[in-house]
Order: structure tokens, then C-alpha cells, then sequence
């Protein structure tokens, strides 16, 4: 069964081309990739979904998913376009879509801006009671404060994670209770104990994807004035314990902060970079 619109058509394409495994599971990747997302995050394909609804919109918005959150080099920016380009090229040749929506789409990205700030983590507690910021943005500064990954906190069984937490203050505590009410009804919806859930129904696979996530996190970036990445909050977490413990030993903030040698090397400098 097809994982994407005409994968097993664009798999003989490619094979008739002389492409290689490799390649092809490439593609199958960026593809796999592109249409979760279009069903996840855009509406009027989620309505619909085929590829003769994907619109150039639709193409431009993935792209700068992976840009913004993903964090993609240009490099990596211009051959995922080559490779949707060839695969909508084929479509359209074939008269298997009626446009062709990577055609105006250039090989060009911008760097985003990877500017860090570890000042939310001093207004932690204020951001935390703050119930005009949404509840799944305060719990992953909460738990990027404690030094969690997105990779982590949406893996299914973090429910268990974030029940073993103790709250370092009244802020913290009065913030997960509240949050364990707000989550629960859904929880129950789902049969999930977990704590990024998708709010409508969907046993099979409850959980938030990180395009999903993002979605509620941009939401707030302009309310408080910081990137929301969660990349960056990680980041950002690392840089500000680093400067809280500048007297540890590497061996010491590698446990810490479970960093190999090599990322603390790379922290280290970076942290003297932005001083």
C-alpha cells in the first residue's frame, strides 16, 4: 500500500532512471514527510487528501516548517525542493495533477535566526501562572527547564516522566496541578496517559507530532518575545547552566547536561560567543 500519493508509479520513475536504493528511500522519507504534514497542519488538504489539492501554499508552509523548526541547512533546504519538484514534475507530466506547485518555488532559504535567550528561564515562574500563554507552550518550558528534548517529552510512556516530577516551588506546583486537570478529560478521550495528546480523537495514534506541537508554540512566540523552538529553548537551557556552573568539571556538566565531550566543547564556545 502506497504511503504517499503514487509511490509505487514514482518508484518504478525513479527505477526506470537508474536511481539508487538509497535514493529512493530518500525520497520516500522527504514525501512520507511532506504529506503527514500537509494532514496534520493544513486544513484544506486534511478535507481532501490527494495530491491534486496540494497547492503551492501548502509547499511553501512545509518549507518553512523545516526551516524554522528543523532547523535545515540550505543545503538540505534545496534538496528536499529538488526532490518535491521531481516527484510534482512527474505528477503534472503524467497528468496525474492538474498543477504543478513547486514550479515558481526557488532554491533559495534563509537563515533563521538562531539568536538565544536564556531569559525565560528566570521568568519561569511568572510565565508559568500566565493562563494567556496555552498549557502545552508553559509545559515545555517547564520541562525544557529541566532539561528534557522535544525527541523525549513526545515520546509515548512520557506520561510516566512527567508524573515522577517534584516541583521545585509553589509556581511549579500550582502549574502541574492545573496541568494535570487540564490534560486529563483528554486522557480520558484517548485511553492515554501521556501528556502531549492530540485534542480530537485518535487512539490509534494520540500523540502530538513536533509539526503539531510547533503549531501551538508559534502561537505564543510573539506574546513573549523569545523563539520558541524547542531546539533553542534546549539550547538555551544548556548555555544558562553552563554559566551557572562555571566551576564544574567537563565530566561533571557531560553528566549534567548529557552532553559527549565534542557538544561540550561546542557549548562551551558558543557561550563565549554570545557573551
Amino acid at each position: 500500500m502506497d504511503q504517499y500519493p503514487y509511490q509505487a508509479v514514482f518508484h518504478r520513475e525513479l527505477k526506470a532512471r537508474g536511481r539508487a536504493p538509497m535514493t529512493i528511500d530518500a525520497y520516500d522519507a522527504t514525501l512520507r514527510q511532506l504529506f503527514n504534514y500537509l494532514e496534520d497542519q493544513r486544513p484544506s488538504y486534511a478535507h481532501d487528501p490527494s495530491a491534486k489539492n496540494v497547492t503551492e501554499t501548502d509547499v511553501r508552509a512545509y518549507l518553512n516548517w523545516l526551516r524554522d523548526e528543523q532547523d535545515i541547512t540550505l543545503a538540505t533546504f534545496n534538496k528536499v525542493l529538488s526532490q518535491l519538484s521531481r516527484y510534482f514534475r512527474f505528477l503534472f507530466t503524467h497528468q496525474l495533477i492538474d498543477t504543478y506547485p513547486t514550479l515558481t518555488i526557488h532554491g533559495k532559504a534563509t537563515k533563521p535566526n538562531q539568536h538565544l535567550s536564556t531569559k525565560w528561564l528566570l521568568k519561569l515562574d511568572d510565565i508559568l501562572a500566565d493562563d494567556q500563554i496555552q498549557y502545552f507552550t508553559r509545559a515545555v518550558l517547564f520541562l525544557s527547564s529541566r532539561g528534557y528534548t522535544v525527541s523525549e517529552f513526545l515520546q509515548p510512556g512520557f506520561g510516566d516522566v512527567w508524573r515522577s516530577l517534584q516541583p521545585k516551588n509553589e509556581a511549579e506546583k500550582r502549574f502541574m496541578t492545573a496541568f494535570d486537570e487540564y490534560i486529563a478529560p483528554i486522557q480520558q478521550l484517548q485511553h492515554c496517559q501521556d501528556i502531549f495528546l492530540k485534542q480530537r480523537l485518535n487512539r490509534e495514534h494520540p500523540w502530538i507530532s513536533n509539526a503539531g506541537l510547533f503549531k501551538y508554540l508559534k502561537a505564543d512566540e510573539e506574546y513573549l518575545g523569545i523563539r520558541l523552538a524547542p531546539k533553542y529553548l534546549h539550547q538555551s537551557y544548556i548555555l544558562y547552566q553552563l554559566a551557572q556552573h562555571r566551576n564544574a568539571t567537563p565530566q561533571e556538566l557531560q553528566t549534567m547536561l548529557r552532553l559527549n565531550p565534542q557538544s561540550l566543547l561546542y557549548y562551551q564556545r558558543l557561550l563565549l560567543q554570545i557573551k
